[in-house]
């Protein structure tokens, strides 16, 4: 097994302990239409299960349904990582950042796929081998960019975002569920 196989681990990934999702799953299909046309939302953007009140100007956690948690695969090269989704919603796609510099699910595209680096608590790159405990608090620095940071996206969605360009400094805390797994082996999603 090579260093970096020993380094990859797949995790439930949480924000602040608010479950993550995806604001196809967390809005409604008339967000993404606009007088017939395509939204400016993409479906596909990383957000968590809470919403913006502008009343209020807070944050509240959101979701008629049962939350379902999002499963990744940190794989790693080196000391950075590629974020694979090995949960249902956009299975075996990867967090990278679109057009607009917001985080989202998309294909794999070789070097064009964001990578991060981990960092602690003090801003230091680590690695699995530095995580000890199996649910550490952690924030992703884009590779070649920021910190990842988290914020709303406003009217119309008002919903929770992710990018390196403005907010707050977004704590990530990933449930790790498998040590020093190179690749998935399974053919289906986790649930």
């Amino acid at each position: 097994m090579t260093k970096d196989q020993e380094r990859s681990f797949i995790a439930r990934i949480t924000c602040a302990g608010i479950n993550m999702t995806f604001f196809d799953e967390l809005l409604s299909p008339g967000h993404f239409q606009f007088n017939g046309r395509s939204s400016p939302i993409p479906p596909n953007v990383v957000s968590t299960f809470e919403a913006y009140d502008p009343v209020t100007q807070t944050m509240r956690r959101v979701g008629r349904r049962k939350m379902k948690t999002m499963v990744v695969h940190f794989k790693c090269y080196d000391d950075y990582y590629n974020i694979q989704i090995v949960s249902e919603a956009y299975y075996q796609k990867y967090f990278s950042k679109g057009e607009q510099g917001v985080l989202g699910a998309y294909p794999a595209a070789g070097g064009d796929t964001t990578s991060f680096n981990l960092l602690n608590g003090n801003h230091q790159i680590i690695t699995l081998d530095d995580l000890k405990s199996s649910q550490p608090a952690l924030h992703l620095k884009a590779r070649n960019a920021g910190i990842i940071k988290k914020e709303i996206w406003r009217d119309p969605a008002y919903s929770t975002c992710f990018t390196d360009k403005s907010g707050d400094i977004a704590t990530f805390e990933p449930d790790i569920l498998e040590r020093h797994v190179s690749t998935p082996e399974r053919s289906t999603p986790y649930t």
